[in-house]
């Protein structure tokens, strides 16, 4: 140890009120100034040291812990019995002549400025010891994770030395988790690299990822810095869904995952750990799955799970403890009152709400409700008042309460699906009956287990208590389910080269780089031009998406390297992002929805655009592809670029609901809704038709009503025009805006003016599916942005910009209520068929193939999965022989 922290602690020291006697330096000079112990107050043994040190710090003296030396105290051993009695009498002596002496030592022992010096001498052992030093990342909350992480680290002591990371109250806390009183080492989030300093200085050589909750450290940085692999275990789906639990709201029963639509709607009303909309979130946490060497699956209920989301290359199975048999059973001896017992902690998700349910409806004298544990804030006192609640418990304590308490049936009315849970564990070991929600692991871990009853998950009291009667009343065979391995340490392996490779057989790697605001949350031209069609079963078939930035970027070696607009913010940024895809060997794809080379100076952000430009024009140059919206943008862009391609817009049809249709609208005395909505940069667009909107309310008045969303910044609106001011889940994503318009009261015709200008001409007409898919009849301006769309013909009308044309186009739908539903129908049929991802005909692999556009054949798109793999096989033998990139292939 001294050896250890002569390496570690080289000429470090902390200052120090006081010294302690065992050990103690001092210099002849001070000794001469201050003078001898003061033997005569404190007699031999305690505080003599303390008044001297205390006496020379008046003198100007300062006296220093030495943190390079090691000494061995015993502590105690000189007076034996009279220890604590010798230091008690001290202790008053000096208060007695310092009054201030009780608060100098709290504060030293508060700030422990030697914490960091002793962490340092624990590394310095750790790198000695000549075991592998692993990284453990976990929250800092109760429960399962922390006992798992606990059951590791006692497993492998004498094996591997561990390190817990987790969140603190100031950032990060670095801890080692054998060693229960050793300090902890807390650090900014954002000061990673320091964080990485100390790890690399205990040879920390792998990691394991338990959870991420709370954590504002960014792990992917500290990983790829210390460039170590990494596993994850699985405990709870807080990857999958922000609500960690899939539950909508603490006292719902499981959501049933919705798909994208719902989700939204979730995150809407509930807008957990800051998601804004369900793609972003899992596209935040994807890269756990997809870049880990083992994800480790607790139960096939999970491992299916992972699969349902695209999860599961790298996942295994493995239980978290070791699968035991069923011990002989104790069968339910039936009496007067069944006793019922619940186990740890009920939850919301535990199922709470419906425990309260039964003790609330049960009656008293036939049903004895115990909960062995406690339960959280909130539950309802007057259940808590019909039941025994025996209060929290040591670990290990279990089998105790369960022999005192002698329930008659374990009860695990969980609303949410369990991976693991370690009271289940408990229950098997006892042998007693189960009652269980048929959810998550419990179905396989109970499978075959005599006195076991499974029951689909449901609120609904008087069906729990059925089942509690039945299990006093049958007993099925027994038959013991397979065992499964548990997990077990993994051998540190280096990872190979410095980057981190995400290219796989059967797949194309793509690295996204969306734009993002000023805020960090990603744009709508984000979502609609990448992130949704990336994401999609057909835009994104092939793809293996992993989310970055222009910085982070550098980290990866992938197939394909994907950004848009002003994603990346400089033309050295541009230059830097260019040569890594052309050193790693990635194709750079670039994508354009909108003339942001050449901006007009009467733009509303002109300033903010212009300076942009050049980022822009750099960006074309560099990349192997440009993708656009359009045909007027194709020849803008082809001059300048390699290789362009159109991809028009499409909307993701697992977000866009259709909105109820209005069918009071056929009465005439019903208001006739109009929408108009943009960004807030429409200005001149709304000034071409405020004149015959004016003119329609003055002739129509209160039947007819106009919405107004965005679209204007300096114009003096009408009081007459509703400005739609969206709730603040929908001003967070773009998701979160889809899930506000189609839930909001149908809206009857859609309005988008436009200006006919050079830089319009390039614009995509995707206010037009916007409205087709919110299935509204459609106004639009008859420029070249809006010809051959859905506005011109299938699902609405193009109106020449002037006053009288406006007018007429609008007083006759209006009138029209045929014409009118029969646009917003033929709108709604037209987006399904030609406006949606789904309706895509070349799969996403193929889309960035650089292969011409076509509509394929029938027997193509049969072919299709083993094109896209056909396609992935070419590029990986185009890149080993040393060929170009996947345009060449």
């Amino acid at each position: 140890l001294d050896a250890a922290a002569r390496d570690a602690n080289s000429g470090r020291f902390v200052d120090v009120p006081t010294t302690v006697g065992f050990c103690m330096y001092l210099r002849r000079d001070a000794l001469d100034a201050v003078g001898d112990f003061d033997t005569n107050t404190f007699g031999k043994g305690y505080g003599e040291e303390n008044d001297f040190c205390l006496r020379a710090s008046a003198l100007g003296w300062s006296h220093r812990l030495a943190c390079d030396v090691f000494v061995r105290h015993m502590g105690g051993v000189s007076f034996g019995a009279e220890t604590n009695s010798r230091i008690e009498a001290a202790f008053a002596l000096l208060i007695a002549r310092y009054p201030i002496y009780p608060a100098l030592i709290q504060h030293f022992v508060w700030r422990d400025a030697a914490a960091p010096f002793r962490f340092a001498l624990t590394m310095a052992l750790f790198r000695q010891s000549g075991l592998p030093v692993m990284l453990l990342v976990s929250h800092d909350l109760d429960g399962g994770v922390r006992r798992h992480v606990r059951d590791v680290v006692a497993r492998d002591i004498g094996r591997v030395n561990y390190l817990l990371l987790e969140p603190a109250e100031r950032g990060v806390a670095l801890s080692v988790p054998a060693y229960p009183g050793h300090p902890n080492l807390v650090l900014a989030a954002e000061r990673w690299n320091d964080v990485a300093t100390v790890l690399r200085s205990a040879g920390v050589s792998r990691a394991h990822l338990h959870h991420l909750m709370g954590m504002d450290l960014d792990i992917q940085a500290l990983l790829h810095g210390l460039n170590i692999p990494f596993d994850v275990t699985v405990h709870d789906y807080f990857a999958i869904c922000p609500q960690v639990t899939m539950l909508p709201h603490p006292a719902a029963m499981f959501c049933g995952e919705p798909g994208p639509a719902g989700c939204d709607d979730c995150i809407a009303q509930r807008p957990s750990h800051g998601a804004t909309d369900i793609l972003s979130w899992r596209l935040r946490w994807s890269w756990l799955f997809h870049r880990a060497d083992h994800v480790f699956a607790p139960s096939t209920d999970c491992l299916n799970r992972l699969h349902r989301y695209g999860l599961d290359q790298r996942a295994v199975l493995a239980q978290n403890e070791q699968a035991l048999p069923f011990p002989p059973p104790r069968p339910v001896k039936p009496r007067k009152k069944l006793r019922v017992a619940v186990l740890g902690t009920l939850a919301a998700h535990k199922g709470a709400d419906i425990v309260a349910s039964v003790a609330l409806t049960a009656e008293k004298a036939r049903l004895d409700l115990i909960v062995l544990g406690h339960t959280e804030p909130g539950f309802p006192d007057l259940a808590a008042a019909r039941m025994t609640i025996t209060g929290a418990y040591e670990e290990g304590a279990l089998p105790d309460l369960l022999q005192r308490h002698r329930p008659d049936i374990l009860w695990f009315p969980a609303a949410w699906p369990e991976t693991w849970s370690y009271t289940l564990t408990a229950a098997i070991a006892s042998g007693l009956p189960i009652v269980a929600t048929a959810i998550g692991a419990f179905p396989e871990r109970l499978a075959g287990r005599p006195l076991t009853w499974l029951q689909e998950p449901t609120p609904d009291p008087a069906i729990w208590i059925a089942q509690f009667e039945r299990a006093a009343r049958e007993t099925p065979g027994l038959t013991a389910p397979p065992p499964i391995a548990t997990q077990s340490s993994l051998i540190p392996q280096p990872m190979s080269g410095s980057y981190i490779d995400l290219r796989r057989d059967g797949s194309l790697a793509v690295v996204v780089i969306p734009e993002t605001f000023d805020q960090g949350g990603f744009t709508p031209c984000a979502f609609i031009r990448l992130l949704r069609p990336l994401d999609h079963p057909v835009t994104g078939a092939g793809l293996t998406v992993t989310l970055a930035d222009a910085a982070s970027a550098s980290r990866y070696r992938a197939d394909l390297i994907v950004t848009q607009r002003h994603a990346v913010a400089t033309p050295h940024a541009a230059e830097t992002l260019a040569a890594h895809a052309k050193r790693t060997g990635a194709r750079l794809i670039y994508d354009l929805d909108d003339n942001l080379l050449t901006p007009p100076p009467n733009h509303p952000e002109a300033a903010t655009l212009r300076a942009q430009a050049a980022v822009v024009a750099t960006m074309i140059g560099l990349a192997d592809m440009v993708t656009v919206s359009t045909p007027a943008l194709v020849s803008l862009v082809s001059p300048l670029a390699k290789r362009t391609r159109l991809i028009p817009n499409a909307l993701d049809e697992r977000i866009w609901r259709p909105m109820p249709r209005r069918e009071s609208a056929l009465d005439a005395a019903s208001p006739v809704r109009i929408l108009c909505m943009g960004t807030a940069t429409h200005d001149e667009d709304l000034r071409l038709i405020l004149p015959a909107l004016t003119e329609i309310h003055r002739r129509f008045g209160e039947i007819f009503s106009l919405d107004l969303i965005g679209v204007v910044a300096d114009l003096d609106v009408p009081p007459w025009i509703r400005r739609v001011a969206p709730p603040a889940h929908a001003a967070r994503s773009y998701p979160g805006f889809v899930q506000f318009l189609t839930g909001a009261t149908p809206w009857d015709i859609g309005l988008a003016p436009l200006a006919d200008t050079a830089f319009n001409a390039c614009k995509s007409p995707i206010k037009v599916l916007d409205y087709a898919a919110l299935g509204l009849a459609i106004l639009a301006s008859d420029v070249p942005a809006y010809r051959g769309s859905l506005a011109d013909g299938p699902g609405g009308l193009l109106v020449r910009n002037t006053t009288e044309a406006w007018y007429e186009a609008l007083s006759r739908l209006i009138r029209d209520h045929a014409q009118r539903h029969a646009l917003a129908h033929n709108a709604t049929t037209s987006w399904a068929q030609t406006g949606t991802l789904a309706a895509r005909v070349n799969p996403g692999a193929l889309a960035f193939s650089g292969e011409p556009h076509r509509t394929l054949a029938s027997s193509d798109q049969v072919e299709t999965p083993d094109r896209i793999k056909l396609l992935a096989k070419t590029h990986r033998a185009k890149r080993k022989s040393g060929g170009g990139p996947l345009s060449d292939a």
